[in-house]
């Protein structure tokens, strides 16, 4: 009996080890698809905005159907500071590290407004990418959590990839050290995700809690900052066939996460 226990927990920890190093492995085949989209086509940031807005709605949904409900039981009236942690920590990158995706008025090289990328911004996208790796780890110690998370990941990390590469682009970099970087940057939040992995296994609820809530206050902070703007901005005529699209697109993002938290249970 006791062996056949062993053997039970022992096929279980197998599995879970080997569904997680799926879970990442897909993150970083998607993002690397994102990174290389642009170099195969003529894209703009109007290409972007539907699949950018549904992603907006998987993120609220995540985070507020998902991980902050999951989290608040375990951290009680602390759950507030490890929120405000990751939301804070995307406005610090946002305002004075990373260049902002198709910034208005950006000129071609040697132009005004042409936009210089530079590591710095790279840099500062790939720490970004290591706590969606934070994300991945800390939800998937509660199973109910994985698929959901995983979702709100991919689907955020295909324009970030995107968005990073037309920036290159823009940059004039050409194409051979764009697919190098991008490699990087694809691997970036697996990493991220395997290194809290080892350092969280067998953690208490008081820090999977703290994990999962300063990373729902990370997809907070990329949702309001990068996603919903975006919607707001784009409402003139000539955008798309009608303005309420961008809108209908975050909504559905919105129906696929709770969908996902209903099936999950």
């Amino acid at each position: 009996m006791g062996c056949g226990g062993g053997g039970g927990v022992l096929a279980k920890h197998i599995l879970m080890n080997a569904g997680f190093f799926a879970y990442v492995v897909a993150i970083a085949l998607c993002s690397l698809a994102g990174g290389i989209i642009p170099l195969i086509g003529d894209w703009s940031r109007r290409s972007l905005l539907l699949p950018v807005s549904f992603s907006g709605g998987v993120l609220l949904g995540a985070t507020f159907f998902d991980m902050i409900p999951e989290s608040a039981p375990m951290l009680g009236e602390g759950l507030g500071w490890p929120l405000l942690a990751g939301f804070l920590t995307i406005f610090v990158l946002e305002r004075f590290v990373l260049v902002h995706p198709y910034p208005a008025g950006a000129g071609e090289h040697g132009h005004a407004h042409h936009i210089h990328l530079g590591l710095t911004a790279y840099a500062g996208l790939t720490f970004h990418s290591l706590l969606d790796g934070l994300a991945v780890s800390s939800s998937y110690q509660k199973p109910q959590l994985g698929g959901v998370v995983l979702m709100a990941v991919i689907f955020h990390k295909i324009p970030d990839a995107f968005a990073l590469t037309s920036l290159l682009l823009l940059d004039r970099w050409s194409k051979g050290p764009i697919l190098f970087w991008m490699t990087l940057f694809a691997v970036s939040t697996p990493v991220g995700a395997l290194l809290t992995w080892l350092f969280m296994r067998g953690a208490g609820d008081l820090v999977i809690g703290g994990g999962i809530a300063l990373s729902a206050g990370t997809f907070l902070a990329v949702a309001t900052s990068d996603v919903l703007p975006q919607i707001r901005r784009f409402n003139d005529a000539d955008s798309l066939p009608h303005p309420v699209w961008p809108l209908v697109a975050l909504l559905i993002g919105l129906a696929v996460t709770w969908c996902g938290r209903m099936i999950a249970g």
